[in-house]
């Protein structure tokens, strides 16, 4: 186990103000706990958003985290 891993993950769980984004964490990882499988948690709409994201990127039709805050920087300067 690493544990500075484990010490980077503790302080963005502590420094994340989204409650929607803390509890898609805590399922993810109450599901490894339990064995059950996280995919098999979802339902149709959402494993359907997932693929369709998954499809567009393999097509290059992402950006990646950096470059959506620059731009989002630039259009708030707007």
């Amino acid at each position: 186990m690493n544990p500075e891993l484990k010490q980077k993950l503790h302080l963005l769980v502590d420094n994340c103000t989204d409650e929607f984004l803390l509890e898609e964490a805590k399922a993810v990882l109450e599901s490894d706990q339990s064995g059950k499988e996280f995919w098999d948690e979802l339902d149709e709409e959402d494993k359907e958003s997932f693929l369709g994201g998954e499809e567009e990127h393999e097509q290059g039709h992402s950006i990646t985290h950096n470059r959506l805050m620059h731009q989002f920087g630039e259009w708030k300067k707007k």
